[in-house]
């Protein structure tokens, strides 16, 4: 996780703590750090992701490009996935990252939009779309993810929805996974859904036609 330990937003289903004072600036010391840390564990692929930097002018695309670039230096073979925030719908932002060439670009919708107001107050379902199909737009040839979680009060039907809204618009790779709560003062779980709906789940996005997909309730973001 890059651009330090705080968040600007404040989601429900997240235990990062939320910045209440002054951000510092991204530290480029970070990108040497994680080239060494990739060095010693001789990985093989990477998933890049942070907090959401709302107070930077580029909410951080220039630092995961930067990321990138110096890993892709130390190892040409090594195949990064980057998991953004919405850069608040700056379609620049999502640019300066995919010109970067990650081998994934990948951007979560968490939930469904009726849910939005208490699980991301912060965001917007239909930004989130247009990060999503923006990146798509500049990269055909770059596989773009997306996730989200059930169990926090949405119907089967409005998951149907977001899978059609997901690849309708460009993305290649989904993942649904049960929300489980890390934190007493995140939100509650309201249901622990069977195996039986992530199957139905599954072949729902096998006949949308995704590339990838996993649905199951141990499946994260980073799963696939």
């Amino acid at each position: 996780m890059i651009l330090g330990r705080h968040c600007a937003r404040n989601c429900g289903f997240c235990c990062i703590e939320n910045n209440k004072g002054i951000f510092q600036p991204p530290d480029k010391d970070e990108l040497l750090r994680i080239r060494e840390a990739v060095k010693r564990l001789g990985a093989r692929k990477i998933v890049i992701t942070s907090v959401t930097r709302d107070d930077l002018e580029d909410g951080g695309a220039g630092h995961f490009a930067d990321c990138i670039n110096i890993l892709r230096e130390t190892n040409p073979e090594l195949k990064i996935e980057v998991l953004v925030p919405d850069f608040q719908g700056r379609a620049e932002s999502v640019e300066t990252v995919i010109a970067a060439r990650p081998d994934i670009f990948s951007h979560n919708v968490e939930t469904v939009p009726r849910l939005y107001a208490d699980v991301r107050p912060m965001s917007d379902y239909k930004r989130s779309l247009s990060v999503i199909r923006n990146a798509k737009k500049k990269a055909q040839d770059t596989d773009i993810k997306s996730g989200f979680m059930v169990g926090l009060g949405e119907t089967e039907a409005e998951v149907y929805s977001v899978i059609e809204d997901l690849r309708r618009s460009g993305c290649d790779i989904v993942t649904i996974g049960q929300y489980l709560r890390p934190d007493s003062k995140c939100l509650e779980v309201k249901e622990f859904v069977t195996p039986e709906k992530f199957e139905r789940f599954s072949e729902q996005a096998r006949k949308m036609g995704f590339k990838e997909y996993s649905s199951s309730p141990f499946t994260r973001s980073s799963y696939i």
